[in-house]
């Protein structure tokens, strides 16, 4: 009998949470949008966090890089393959900052940037 009710009770709660989940839902932001009515901040700082991943391949590509041409040569594909995808990784990261300052602006101004650039 004991066990029957901590299953009702386990079961009761698991429903109360799961229509609080629901209910405490978001709306996507737009991620391209400047417009101040959206929350610049935190789409700044999703643009810092990507920038930061893209700097962490660009790091993994560079040392990469190294690594093969120790144990193939520096004429090797593989080596100037990891130094084009760490300058990628780089170029990306680079990108993303401007983004996420130009977002970073907005929000502090109020108002849309000129161009993102």
């Amino acid at each position: 009998m004991a066990h029957e009710s901590r299953v009702k009770m386990s079961l009761s709660l698991l429903v109360c949470l799961l229509g609080i989940g629901g209910c405490a839902a978001d709306e996507p932001l737009d991620m391209s949008s400047y417009d101040p009515a959206h929350d610049q901040k935190t789409i700044a700082s999703y643009f810092r966090d990507q920038a930061a991943a893209m700097r962490e391949k660009a790091n993994a590509q560079a040392t990469a890089a190294v690594r093969y041409e120790a144990l193939f040569g520096s004429e090797a594909d593989m080596v100037s393959g990891a130094r084009l995808l760490a300058h990628y990784y780089e170029q990306t990261a680079q990108e993303l900052e401007r983004i996420a300052e130009s977002h970073a602006s907005a929000g502090r101004a109020g108002r849309h940037p000129k161009a993102v650039r």
